[in-house]
């Protein structure tokens, strides 16, 4: 099968993130303990993201676990609309995204668009005395169940 044609995502950088959606996420924890942990827990609250074009109030519990340089995140959406929501309410469990990380998110997106891809869900974090800013953003095209997330630091 011949990938030519595709050269919009030339450059890209190895996926450093894939993440798991799940009902439960102590059960989640326990299952993947072995295999990726231990885990870190995250339990921030609400946040507030854009969503469809809908400005949404998410709080989506996740845990951090690693497999060599990737890093293995897992959620358990609480509340607020979200792909991590949609995902469950389709019936679906297990690989929703798989995230890179870039140096600009707009030119990026703009290059997922010449292969079909469009933005769904969109956000940003300030600076914190533990993280960097960043700024996200989640792209589905048709026909594709695995979104990709694109994240800029700074």
């Amino acid at each position: 099968m011949s990938l030519q044609g595709h050269a919009p995502l030339e450059g890209l950088p190895a996926a450093d993130q894939i993440c798991l959606v799940v009902r439960d996420l102590e059960a989640a924890l326990r299952m993947y303990e072995p295999l990726f942990g231990p885990f870190t827990v995250l339990d921030s609250g609400p946040f507030e993201s854009v969503y469809r074009g809908e400005r949404e109030m998410v709080d989506l519990p996740c845990a951090f676990g690693r497999s060599g340089t990737l890093e293995i995140e897992i959620v358990a959406p609480r509340s607020g609309r979200s792909p991590h929501g949609d995902f469950l309410e389709a019936g679906r469990e297990g690989v929703q995204h798989i995230r890179y990380v870039i140096d600009d998110l707009q030119a990026w997106i703009a290059r997922a668009a010449a292969i079909g891809y469009r933005p769904v869900w969109s956000g940003s974090y300030p600076a914190s005395p533990a993280a960097p800013p960043l700024s996200w953003c989640y792209l589905e095209r048709d026909g594709d169940p695995l979104m990709i997330e694109f994240v800029q630091f700074g």
